[in-house]
């Protein structure tokens, strides 16, 4: 009981960080802009010479929308606006995990401070540090669900049934180093995310809990999340390749944390 509270107070404390500090700020830039009465292809040059796909344009000193560069040609950037809707700004308040869900089906976002267009995401913005945190700790306390799962599955370590022998002796091998360095941690504490996995893929109950109809699924989904855990814990160029299948990757991540916490909710009920 002691393991699941603290597993509950983290996804608080983190959530918690993630609503009031991880926002969308963090990895904003400040919009670059041109005016309502420039020329089209002078602006052009610019944008290719900045490296910039979207810039702001100012009329009468606000920024009143957005061009886009691959749409420009002979004229004036009058005749290119894309004037704001609501569902292109954001407040400065918007925490990065609802960005991310925005941001699937919008690109670039604008971000509002004091009711003034001030800054631009967009989605090359998502492979900065923040979101590298904010994927890295989502995916870390998935794993504290996790362990405790197979804790409650499998009594008196049987688990081990369930890794081919070079998988348990790669965690044994961990938990001997980590030993020697008085690290209080269990056998159970070295299993990489995808030994987890297959623990869990062997057992009918669990696999129902998460909501995986097929072993395959669950396969692809851990070896997938593992290796975005491994690209951000590592510094890779690149979080991610595919947006879309990154951003599917993360939703599913926060459905199991949440599911996760409505079962202990439930099983706390008298």
């Amino acid at each position: 009981m002691g393991q699941i509270l603290h597993v509950k107070k983290s996804l608080d404390n983190l959530q918690k960080i993630y609503s009031e500090n991880l926002l969308a700020p963090l990895i904003s830039e400040e919009i670059y802009t041109c005016l309502y009465q420039d020329k089209a292809e002078d602006v052009k040059k610019k944008m290719v010479e900045l490296d910039f796909d979207f810039i702001g344009v100012e009329k009468e000193g606000i920024v009143i929308g957005y061009i886009k560069k691959d749409e420009l040609r002979e004229g004036y950037i009058s005749q290119f606006v894309h004037n704001f809707d609501l569902s292109d700004l954001i407040s400065e308040s918007t925490s990065l995990i609802d960005l991310l869900k925005i941001m699937k089906n919008t690109n670039p976002i604008f971000v509002l401070e004091m009711n003034r267009v001030k800054k631009i995401i967009t989605k090359s913005d998502l492979q900065k540090q923040p979101i590298r945190m904010l994927v890295f700790g989502l995916i870390s306390l998935l794993e504290m669900f996790l362990l405790d799962l197979i804790n409650q599955e499998y009594q008196d370590e049987r688990w081990k049934d369930h890794l081919t022998d070079e998988r348990l002796q790669k965690a044994i091998d961990l938990y001997n180093i980590r030993k020697e360095r008085n690290e209080g941690i269990g056998l159970i504490d070295c299993l990489q995310l995808s030994d987890k996995g297959r623990i869990i893929k062997h057992s009918p109950e669990l696999r129902k809990l998460l909501n995986f109809n097929s072993k395959t699924k669950l396969n692809k989904f851990f070896d997938g999340i593992e290796e975005l855990r491994n690209n951000t814990a590592h510094s890779q160029e690149y979080v991610y390749q595919d947006f879309n299948e990154f951003l599917n990757k993360i939703t599913r991540v926060q459905e199991l944390l949440s599911l996760l916490d409505d079962e202990r909710k439930h099983n706390r009920q008298p």
